[in-house]
């Protein structure tokens, strides 16, 4: 149990360290491949724009998955006051745009009905039909 703790301790210690510091030899065999690992991937540029593009992957997926998200809670209020039509439901969920759906969401929040909420987006000409 004691050998256990100590690996993990080192490895954590790995972790942790700065730059410099995470190259000094930790006397451990998994850690001497975690930096072998690191090494090479810092030394190949290629990896580094895959990286680049996963990062950036990563952080378009999250926005799309915050936008999802805020779309069904603005359906979800909506349907408290009856059907929403599909027009209305295709233009909630394609909205991608999270400040425009933090409005909505507050407006769908606070509107009496399906139809009001319709007007005020056409209103504001998020609709792009005219009702």
């Amino acid at each position: 149990m004691h050998a256990l703790r100590a690996d993990a301790l080192r490895a954590v210690r790995y972790v942790r360290a700065d730059l410099a510091a995470s190259m000094d030899d930790y006397d451990d065999e998994f850690v001497k491949r975690l930096q072998s690992s690191v090494r090479h991937v810092k030394e190949s540029r290629r990896m580094e724009e895959k990286f680049m593009l996963l990062e950036e992957m990563l952080r378009d997926e999250r926005a799309e998955g915050k936008a999802e998200g805020k779309a069904e809670s603005i359906l979800e209020l909506l349907e408290d006051y009856g059907p929403v039509p599909e027009y209305l439901r295709e233009r909630i969920l394609s909205e991608m745009n999270l400040d425009t759906l933090k409005r909505w969401h507050k407006l769908s929040a606070r509107i009496q009905s399906v139809e009001a909420f319709a007007h005020e987006l056409e209103t504001e000409g998020s609709l792009g039909i005219r009702l």
